[in-house]
């Protein structure tokens, strides 16, 4: 608990001013709760003591008097509650707001690997809930503080009128400390399944979302449904544990604080018959004492706050730690000239302990259009991945110019590279800015001379608002054929000298393919051209075709040659003369 105290406050700090504020007004509320009981323990006795029926106007005066001053104090501690509560959520709040963005600013630094094994759900969860999750450690950490300034002050009034029956009074509290430690236990555990289960309801949605169309047509509605369901009963069953064991919690704190009352009033009752402690003294020990396990109780409930949202904060630590495996050398230097020549010099690359690359040896000259083909599975995709450095090769480097790309700095190897991959992807903003996206300065007609160059104007200008037409990745009256024309139009006024094409017109039917195979046959000519391509007819044009076979070159030639020469690709392209070597076509 303490680690997470130091984490909070760590947090609350990087907004120093709001953080002072919000102690002085706790550290008044804290102050003025005392000066009300020592008001009711003085000026009222005093006020009920002085007058007598002669002088019955006086003594209401007085009453009157002693009454506003309390009342008076008493609104004063309202008031700096009310200031400490809305900085404390307003601290809260920013802390929230600034975690939110750092996270996603990390995230968005961190290399594809640990995209490929983070499942969305839980990054959502993480930007989303856990986030929140820190907002409420810093509010329960500043309702720690209002109370904990309440307690030091409330023990140090109980302890100035009377040691002896404070410790009466506390001295229950240390029996509860054990208990309370193993509940906490259970309520960090019980709120961590409470969190896997969330995940997995979410994770169950995103697949029933994103294959909506095969549980529609093989009848599985009410699979989905019941298995959401029995992920739901799994969550309100750890949601409840939680809920049992703070409850648990309440309930042994109060009962042993009750020893505590029964202990002072029997020895104060005591003092009160003997003369010892005056009543005004004994009934404001009392106020003090109810006050003061009331705020107890608010530091129990911080604590299984904090054991609950610590869930989500060892989840945001473990993200925040993790470093991308992709960065610049310390000694990272600048592409500054065209690259010339691109080489993989005995390049190998494994996922995990799997071999998927081995060996990879080839020359690729400016200009040049590079065919990839081979068997799915193959390692055609990895190995265009290595070019941007979505990956580093195991073994072996890839150079540009003789520059190994490791050495060189990421964003000048990035503003070098444009990609169109298979499905193609639109940001939910305009047109006009999907097809800037890659140059953020371009002027609107060069956007619109891109947009021409790949073939999409026409179809842009007939739609009702044009290049202000706002498509995204889920819009159903566009075809993928125009989708993808976007992405090529994106791709051509980044102007960028290598390009890669992963099955970039695998998804459409062979209409379509035709049109948006002119458009990247426009791109091509001003480019060095990587193209992974399952219909081997669209690579006859390529200067050189890579065949992967077992993970290994197995040819590297024009397809004039490889027809006579490479076993790999002659069976690919015998499959797909025959028909059953191609994708099903998609309507356009």
């Amino acid at each position: 608990m303490i680690q997470k105290l130091c984490v909070a406050f760590r947090l609350m700090w990087g907004h120093r001013a709001l953080t002072l504020e919000f102690f002085a007004a706790a550290a008044a509320r804290a102050g003025l709760t005392a000066l009300f009981i020592l008001l009711i323990k003085t000026i009222l006795p005093k006020a009920i003591d002085q007058g007598g029926p002669e002088g019955a106007g006086g003594e209401w005066v007085k009453m009157a008097g002693s009454a506003t001053v309390i009342v008076l104090c008493w609104v004063g501690r309202s008031v700096a509650d009310y200031f400490a509560k809305v900085m404390q959520t307003e601290l809260g709040r920013r802390v929230e707001m600034r975690l939110r963005l750092n996270l996603v600013e990390h995230l968005l630094r961190l290399s594809l690997s640990f995209f490929d094994r983070t499942t969305k759900a839980d990054i959502l969860r993480a930007v989303n809930s856990d986030a929140g999750s820190l907002r409420m450690l810093v509010q329960e950490t500043g309702g720690l503080i209002i109370s904990s300034l309440q307690i030091i002050n409330l023990l140090i009034f109980a302890f100035s009128m009377d040691p002896v029956l404070t410790v009466w009074g506390l001295v229950a509290l240390p029996f509860v400390v054990l208990p309370l430690q193993r509940i906490g236990s259970a309520i960090y555990r019980h709120a961590e399944e409470g969190r896997f289960r969330g995940i997995t309801i979410t994770n169950l949605l995103f697949q029933v979302l994103s294959g909506i169309r095969v549980v529609k047509v093989f009848e599985g509605e009410e699979r989905e449904a019941a298995a959401c369901h029995r992920s739901a009963m799994e969550l309100l069953k750890a949601a409840m544990a939680v809920v049992r064991r703070q409850s648990l919690a309440s309930v042994l704190l109060d009962s042993l604080s009750g020893f505590g009352i029964f202990f002072v009033i029997i020895l104060g009752g005591q003092g009160v018959s003997s003369g010892r402690i005056d009543i005004s003294t004994f009934i404001a020990f009392l106020l003090a004492l109810q006050i003061l396990l009331g705020s107890t109780r608010q530091v129990l409930n911080v604590y299984s706050q904090i054991k609950i949202q610590s869930v989500a904060i060892d989840k945001i630590d473990g993200f925040l730690s993790v470093e991308p495996e992709i960065r610049d050398a310390g000694d990272a230097l600048d592409l500054r000239l065209q690259p010339n020549t691109i080489r993989f010099e005995n390049v190998s690359y494994s996922y995990d302990s799997d071999a998927v690359l081995e060996n990879i040896n080839f020359e690729v000259k400016a200009g040049q259009t590079i065919g990839i083909v081979g068997p799915s599975g193959v390692g055609k995709t990895t190995l265009l991945n290595l070019l941007p450095r979505f990956y580093d090769p195991t073994k072996g480097r890839v150079t540009i110019n003789g520059t190994d790309i490791r050495k060189l700095k990421l964003k000048h190897l990035m503003r070098n590279l444009a990609i169109v991959t298979q499905e193609p992807f639109l940001f939910q903003v305009s047109i006009m800015e999907n097809i800037r996206y890659g140059r953020p300065d371009a002027t609107d007609q060069e956007v619109i001379e891109a947009a021409k160059a790949a073939g999409i104007h026409e179809d842009i200008i007939t739609w009702n608002d044009g290049y202000n037409t706002v498509i995204g990745p889920t819009r159903a009256d566009v075809s993928v054929g125009q989708k993808q024309r976007i992405n090529i139009a994106r791709a051509i006024l980044k102007t960028a000298p290598i390009l890669l094409l992963d099955e970039a017109t695998s998804a459409l039917d062979s209409k379509t393919e035709v049109r948006v195979q002119e458009s990247l046959d426009m791109l091509m000519e001003k480019c060095t051209t990587f193209v992974v391509a399952h219909r081997l007819s669209t690579l006859r044009r390529a200067d050189k075709i890579l065949v992967l076979a077992n993970g290994t070159v197995e040819a590297f030639a024009p397809h004039e040659e490889l027809m006579t020469t490479s076993a790999t690709y002659q069976q690919l392209w015998m499959a797909q003369e025959r028909g059953d070597g191609s994708p099903p076509e998609h309507r356009a």
